[in-house]
């Protein structure tokens, strides 16, 4: 985001409500992968216990659910965009029931797509899907406005979640003047991203950003139509807004793409609450925010009672600017091994001052966050193998990660083991994307009738 003053993007609405609520820097996805934090921010269970390992996975139907608690609450809960939770194929309909998770009021969701030119989703009870002509962000914002207002009708609180697909890749897949307001050859790039690479290689990195910081800024200009709406419907004041990620991307940052991987790239987010009269407003701080914490909190904030089974941490007090209630470490993690991403699967954690990551094999990765924000030097070196300050930093952080261990009953199993047991059938650590010939042939008899010759990918 702009405010961040780290990266060249234009984010005036994220800006803005920066200034009106609270920023975390160290907003924190604890699985950095799509489906495993969806799970966790929509069940408050780490990745162990609700069962999505990696994408293609059904999430655990026998816990609570965040939109589940909300509903019984009285909350009228509505779902706009990417799900991505319910196993099976990407284009199938989930039916009204247990797989929506307590959005029992308004459902406009795709499992998964990355087509944002040329999306699609269900709309409640109908099984069949509704193609979406143009850029995909446009049309999920027109519907998010929608259910505002006509919840604005109503005295029943509501609780929207609108999860747009962008700015995750394919970077290009936009209209072309989103992209020509970043030049390929104007793009800069982080201290991280500077090591020599061949020139074609640094063209291709330069094409991802701009892709990326375009998605990045049209998507900026929808959020602040939905702002606006809240506002016209003389809602700002009582609504609390939240705007997060479910992970980040090393976009070619030391030489890695993808996500799932421990560095600030991957496992860092935005992350800003907005609450008038109750979160301070103009606030920044360090302290480490995890995404398994949001449903705890936010129910604590709203007043309903946090299920028993819970796992996130109520971290209310510390939204509302009590910095005593900031965690010691929060939990990070990736366990299956898989092909496209090179780095080994890992546990660690991040406190307000490092990132620390190991291996079945032992000690990996440790960061100075403060002295070192891009993480250009690992601490865990040879160079360092008898510096007792590092060896006694690093015992401290193993501790953290043992805690977290102990507290998770996670086994720390080989990533392979993991893929053999949790994944049966997969290829690489990946499961096989499924096809749903229903999707297929509404897919077909729609681009006829509209005259469509792109294939849907």
């Amino acid at each position: 985001m702009g405010c961040a003053g780290i990266e060249n993007v234009y984010t005036p609405h994220l800006d803005q409500l920066a200034i009106e609520g609270t920023r975390f820097t160290n907003g924190i996805a604890n699985t950095p992968s799509c489906a495993p934090m969806r799970a966790s921010l929509m069940t408050g269970h780490h990745t162990i216990s609700h069962g999505v390992y990696n994408n293609e996975l059904q999430v655990r139907l026998d816990t609570s659910t965040f939109a589940g608690t909300l509903t019984e609450a009285g909350f009228k809960c509505g779902m706009i965009g990417k799900w991505h939770i319910d196993g099976g194929s990407r284009h199938q309909f989930t039916p009204p029931g247990k797989r929506r998770l307590g959005f029992d009021d308004y459902w406009a969701v795709a499992n998964c797509t990355h087509s944002y030119m040329d999306s699609f989703y269900y709309e409640n009870n109908n099984p069949d899907p509704i193609f979406i002509k143009g850029y995909e962000p446009i049309h999920q914002a027109n519907l998010a406005c929608q259910f505002i207002e006509e919840k604005s009708k109503s005295d029943d609180p509501f609780f929207l979640v609108w999860a747009p697909g962008t700015p995750h890749d394919p970077f290009l897949e936009q209209p072309q003047k989103n992209l020509d307001q970043y030049p390929i050859n104007e793009i800069e790039f982080m201290d991280s991203n500077s090591c020599y690479v061949p020139q074609e290689i640094n063209r291709a990195k330069r094409e991802i950003l701009s892709g990326y910081y375009a998605h990045i800024t049209a998507l900026d200009e929808q959020i602040g139509r939905v702002l606006k709406k809240l506002n016209d419907c003389q809602l700002s004041e009582n609504t609390i807004i939240i705007f997060s990620a479910d992970h980040g991307d090393m976009l070619g940052n030391k030489g890695a793409y993808f996500k799932s991987q421990p560095w600030r790239e991957s496992t860092g987010v935005p992350l800003i609450f907005k609450w008038p009269g109750h979160i301070p407003e103009n606030r920044i701080t360090d302290s480490p925010f995890s995404l398994i914490e949001m449903m705890p909190s936010v129910l604590s904030l709203v007043g309903v009672d946090i299920p028993s089974d819970t796992q996130g941490d109520d971290l209310s007090e510390l939204i509302l600017g009590d910095e005593t209630a900031a965690p010691d470490s929060v939990y990070i993690n990736f366990a299956p091994n898989v092909h496209v991403i090179p780095e080994p699967p890992f546990r660690g954690v991040i406190t307000r001052t490092h990132t620390y990551a190991e291996t079945l094999e032992g000690p990996w990765l440790l960061y100075d966050n403060i002295k070192d924000p891009f993480q250009k030097t690992n601490l865990i070196s040879w160079k360092n193998a008898s510096d007792p300050q590092i060896i006694k930093l690093q015992l401290e952080y193993h501790s953290k990660v043992k805690y977290w261990l102990d507290r998770t009953n996670d086994a720390f199993e080989d990533g392979d083991v993991i893929n053999d047991k949790y994944q049966p059938g997969h290829i690489g650590g990946v499961l096989p994307q499924q096809k749903n010939e229903n999707f297929i042939q509404k897919r077909s008899e729609f681009n006829l009738r509209n005259k469509v010759s792109k294939p849907e990918v």
